[in-house]
């Protein structure tokens, strides 16, 4: 096996899960950012100095990362119009930030950390960066073979992200003795995945219910927490909408609209329907009144005259008749108009049973 790529130590780089593309951008980073063309600050918390990067510029500088530009791979680029063309380009250099992105918020997040920087300009406004440091612990094995003690990182929940050696979980990084490196089939057998084997509930569910692999930790740690019964129905919202981003099921979990309990249209339509054939006219204290105008006083009124035969007799005989009459009755009229009838009458209707 070869010694080093880009500079940095394979066999470490390897263990972490970095592949060529995350060492020709960490190579790119470490070499740029010695140079006075990158803006900088100082990051109190971490006490280094940050470093702020520009997606459009490293697109430029390192090409080799991205799939060619379409004026290389369309043949008739060239008889689009100037419309046209600016609508590719936008595509294409979107399609290139998505991708550093995901690069960055990846196992190259164990080597490159990133901070959020705020400052308020002279208009007064908030400005809010990321700057992006060096983690010195993992550096340092990336850069060197020589671990005479075992290195210490922090433990997340799928992507292990090493840091300072005040920490209290081991790295999976092999102690060197004499610069002799196993062969590749041995490597395989020895490396270990930083991937936890004991995936969340929660991220077992989006990966086999959806296309979505979750492969950082800024994903792992938004979908950890969620509530599993309203994660499954994001997930049904997300695949009847043919979604493709995480982003998108994170904004269908986090609308509140999405989890409102649906109306029963049946109920809906009979509870019309009754409102539209319950409208009687019913004498109170010698004045006829309509029943929709008397409210909650119509079981009140009824109950008090259920002493009264003629009264009572007609409220059994609208019961009997009417399905949605006797459901609108109070429970303790139901009660005693349905004792009644079960008692007096032979023929009684199924809603009264």
């Amino acid at each position: 096996m070869k010694y080093t790529i880009e500079g940095f130590n394979q066999r470490n780089a390897i263990s972490m899960g970095l592949n060529s593309e995350d060492l020709v951008l960490l190579r790119w980073f470490v070499d740029f950012k010695n140079t006075n063309d990158m803006k900088k600050i100082y990051l109190n918390e971490v006490n280094d100095m940050g470093y702020w990067v520009s997606y459009s510029y490293l697109i430029q500088e390192l090409p080799i990362l991205f799939s060619l530009h379409p004026s290389q791979t369309l043949e008739d680029y060239n008889s689009l119009t100037a419309k046209e063309k600016m609508e590719l380009d936008k595509k294409y250099i979107k399609a290139c930030k998505q991708k550093i992105k995901r690069m960055l918020s990846g196992n190259l997040s164990k080597v490159l950390l990133r901070n959020k920087s705020t400052e308020r300009n002279s208009d007064g406004k908030v400005k809010s960066d990321i700057y992006i440091h060096l983690n010195p612990t993992v550096f340092k094995l990336l850069i060197s073979d020589d671990i005479t003690e075992v290195q210490k990182c922090t433990t997340a929940t799928e992507v292990q992200k090493c840091t300072t050696v005040t920490e209290v979980q081991k790295c999976t990084i092999y102690p060197s003795t004499i610069n002799t490196y196993p062969s590749t089939t041995t490597l395989k057998k020895k490396s270990k995945d930083f991937s936890s084997d004991n995936k969340n509930e929660n991220i077992v569910l989006i990966e086999s219910k959806t296309h979505l692999k979750l492969d950082s930790k800024y994903k792992i740690n938004k979908a950890s927490k969620w509530d599993i019964e309203r994660l499954t129905k994001a997930i049904g919202i997300f695949i009847e909408n043919e979604g493709q981003y995480f982003s998108l099921l994170e904004k269908i979990y986090k609308d509140d609209k999405n989890f409102v309990p649906k109306k029963d249209k049946k109920f809906n339509s009979k509870l019309d329907e009754y409102n539209d054939r319950c409208n009687m006219t019913i004498e109170v204290d010698g004045k006829l009144v309509n029943t929709k105008e008397l409210g909650e006083d119509l079981n009140r009124l009824i109950e008090e005259r259920n002493s009264n035969s003629n009264q009572f007799g007609n409220l059994v005989k609208n019961c009997i008749e009417s399905e949605f009459y006797y459901n609108n009755l109070s429970p303790r009229t139901k009660q005693n108009v349905t004792k009644y009838i079960l008692e007096n009458y032979k023929e009684v209707p199924n809603w009264i049973r």
